[in-house]
């Protein structure tokens, strides 16, 4: 049994983040949000980003805003065929069969005085 980092499950598949031979743990880079001036990207590594920051600020005292990004490689695979892990009910737990009879019951009050009249 293979054990999958869910980010998001759905019905029938689920997105994971992508891992292996060659996949970055994550992307670095950084632009100024006083010009259009971007820095490199750098794989699982944020520190030359820092470093280009920076020096950028040094050269252009007044450029002080960055936006820092990290970009991941994601994967959508089949759903695997464990089960999701029991829940437990806890104490405000009202089951869907309770749920569908009250409903039932409030939709047919409404019909009740008009069957007995």
């Amino acid at each position: 049994m293979s054990v999958v980092n869910d980010i998001v499950r759905g019905a029938d598949r689920v997105l994971i983040q992508e891992r292996g031979p060659g996949v970055p743990e994550g992307i670095y880079g950084a632009e100024c949000m006083s010009c259009e001036a971007v820095s490199p990207l750098f794989d699982n590594d944020s520190l030359p980003v820092a470093v280009w920051a920076l020096q950028h600020s040094q050269d252009r005292p007044d450029h002080t805003l960055f936006l820092a990004r990290t970009e991941r490689h994601w994967r959508v695979v089949p759903r695997p065929d464990d089960p999701p892990p029991a829940s437990t009910p806890g104490p405000g737990f009202v089951g869907p069969a309770f749920v569908g009879l009250m409903c039932l019951l409030t939709a047919l009050s409404g019909l009740l005085p008009a069957l007995t009249s």
